[in-house]
């Protein structure tokens, strides 16, 4: 396929692909549409413009967005539908190496697992050793810091915007977007499956339960859990002893 000009690129390939459908040929066809439209990744690759579709929930917004690096966050996406992505040793520097590219932040020693997805990026700041397991959802249409050494485990959603729902003028879904920042304090563990809303603010060493779904701001040293998340128990360290801070670096032997 010789490379298209991209004014023409989508259009000329979603015309050959209605045509297929409509004339009921897409049988038998399907295998060369398909190299035709690796085409698009191979301009992607070659050029780094990526065609982006209109905002469909344009609207009311509370601050402007930056920006993303389009490209940059395709590679990580087409990267982990490669056999490569799960050979960790490679997979968790290489994604690494990509998030200090987009991320505001991202800390030394940061791990990141296979599928982790995010809306921009470039809202993102998170600390040294901490671990974003598989599967997490990092909706960055607001600011989300994460802190230092901080487990967020698999399949955890973690939500920046809502969708105002008061100007009856328009559906809600074309009501725009409010953006609602979101931090989880260093030394902190984010269960199975959780979800925290927009707003959210997690203390520092705070344990949220598997499944919970998070709205409203969890203090220091505070376990919570359920839906939504309630106060389980709240504990604080020894008087006297060691007590390890992140400000004394990853321990060693870990």
């Amino acid at each position: 396929m010789n490379e298209p000009d991209n004014a023409h690129l989508l259009d000329d390939l979603l015309t050959d692909f209605a045509a297929l459908v409509d004339t009921d040929t897409l049988v038998g066809n399907a295998d060369a549409f398909l190299n035709e439209a690796s085409g698009l990744v191979r301009y992607i690759y070659s050029t780094g413009h990526i065609p982006s579709p209109a905002d469909p929930f344009k609207g009311r917004t509370t601050e402007p967005e930056p920006d993303p690096d389009l490209f940059y966050t395709m590679f990580w996406r087409m990267f982990d539908r490669t056999p490569a992505s799960m050979v960790q040793s490679f997979a968790i520097p290489l994604r690494r190496i990509i998030a200090q590219k987009i991320f505001k932040h991202c800390g030394e020693g940061v791990i990141f697992h296979h599928n982790v997805l995010f809306s921009k990026g470039s809202n993102i700041s998170i600390g040294d050793w901490s671990l974003i397991n598989r599967y997490v959802m990092l909706d960055d249409r607001a600011d989300i810091n994460i802190g230092s050494f901080v487990m967020v485990a698999a399949g955890v959603t973690i939500e920046t915007h809502t969708h105002p729902f008061d100007d009856f003028s328009v559906p809600i879904a074309y009501g725009g977007r409010s953006g609602l920042p979101v931090s989880v304090g260093s030394n902190s563990v984010v269960g199975y499956n959780t979800v925290l809303m927009a707003g959210v603010q997690i203390g520092y060493r705070c344990i949220i339960g598997a499944n919970s779904v998070v709205t409203r701001d969890v203090p220091d040293y505070t376990v919570v859990g359920g839906v939504p998340a309630k106060p389980i128990k709240q504990y604080l360290p020894p008087e006297s002893g060691d007590v390890w801070t992140p400000a004394d670096g990853r321990p060693e032997g870990v």
